[in-house]
């Protein structure tokens, strides 16, 4: 069930509900839900609350949380509860619709959110532009976010994302890193772009083309969406072992791929990255070789690397994915013991007999 209030620029959704069918629903008012992720197709918006999730343009947009007014939710006991409102702000309470967004199904079940719309911009263009190295491509992005550029989305594939979507969709990408960024205005988008290319002048490139969005642009941003696919299906001799999204803080971006790019020589692994570059996000994806012990013990290990370093530079282990089960031991490492056990116990008060998503996020 699908309430489009457009002259609040407000949706009221069950979770249930793909994040496609929200732009579907809310296009002829001219309205769109931003911060939609890569998968939104796929994706139910009830699983985009639970691991407050985040997309291409959150650069710009930010992630679903700063797009949720209300929740209503179900407690363990079958009491309904109503966190926020329809209004714009609210200072009543304490604020509990930011605890349960994120909180993965373990303290609550979403029945009901009420959503805020954006306008569609009048004016999009978009491009791409190619780097030699891709330490040259993240210091460039770096930049780009640091010198102010309102960039709506600006995402970076390293040289082996390229070749893995080549290969997946029979594109003919240059096999170089290279940045995909698109701007939103709804007036004086050609000021935006050469800011932009202020910044491009600043930095050694292989190429730059950015123009007013078009059927080429749509391709681009196609296969970006299609990574996920083309890792999947890259070589069947090769299994995925570790699909990271540790974010930073943006002025460490380029140092965390450097070392990434160091760890891939260290251990003798594939380590393809691409991301979210303009919010820090780094999407990482470590193959190992099926039934070859010793690179799965290279793997693990440089997992662990990766998600410690990010913490270190003062990151996350995880921008938009959640913990789950799997990065539970790096939650440890990111929080103190104290905070740690704030968390169990806000877990105890919700959810008393752990009953609701039992052994996700927080172990004994």
């Amino acid at each position: 069930v699908l309430d489009v209030r457009p002259d609040d620029f407000q949706i009221d959704v069950q979770p249930g509900v793909l994040g496609s069918a929200i732009n579907e629903a809310v296009e002829q008012d001219g309205l769109f839900f931003p911060p939609l992720p890569s998968s939104g197709d796929i994706s139910t918006i009830g699983g985009m609350i639970a691991n407050d999730a985040s997309g291409m343009q959150t650069v710009k947009y930010g992630e679903v949380h700063d797009w949720i007014l209300r929740l209503e939710a179900v407690l363990p006991d079958g009491t309904v509860v109503e966190t926020g409102t329809n209004a714009a702000k609210t200072s009543a309470g304490y604020n509990l619709l930011d605890l349960l967004v994120g909180s993965e199904g373990t303290l609550a079940v979403v029945t009901e959110a009420t959503l805020e719309l954006a306008g569609r911009p009048e004016q999009i263009w978009g491009g791409r532009v190619t780097f030699d190295t891709v330490s040259d491509a993240s210091a460039f992005t770096s930049d780009v976010i640091r010198w102010g550029v309102d960039v709506a989305k600006i995402e970076l594939l390293d040289r082996s994302s390229v070749e893995l979507v080549n290969d997946h969709l029979d594109a003919d990408l240059e096999e170089r890193p290279m940045v995909f960024v698109e701007f939103h205005t709804n007036h004086s988008v050609e000021d935006e772009v050469a800011f932009f290319e202020s910044v491009v002048d600043q930095h050694t490139v292989v190429d730059c083309t950015i123009g007013e969005s078009d059927a080429e642009m749509k391709t681009l941003w196609t296969i970006r969406e299609e990574m996920g696919i083309a890792l999947k299906d890259y070589d069947p001799e090769l299994m995925i072992l570790a699909s990271g999204d540790v974010t930073v803080p943006i002025s460490s971006y380029s140092s965390l791929i450097r070392y990434i790019s160091s760890l891939e020589s260290k251990y003798d692994l594939e380590i393809p990255c691409f991301g979210h570059a303009g919010d820090g996000n780094i999407h990482y994806t470590i193959f190992v070789r099926k039934g070859d012990d010793r690179e799965l013990a290279m793997g693990e290990r440089a997992d662990r690397d990766i998600v410690e370093r990010a913490i270190d530079l003062g990151g996350t282990c995880t921008g938009e994915h959640g913990i789950g089960m799997g990065k539970q031991q790096h939650l440890v490492s990111e929080y103190s013991s104290g905070t740690i056990r704030l968390m169990q116990r806000i877990k105890q008060v919700f959810d008393p007999n752990g009953i609701l998503n039992p052994g996700k996020i927080l172990t004994d």
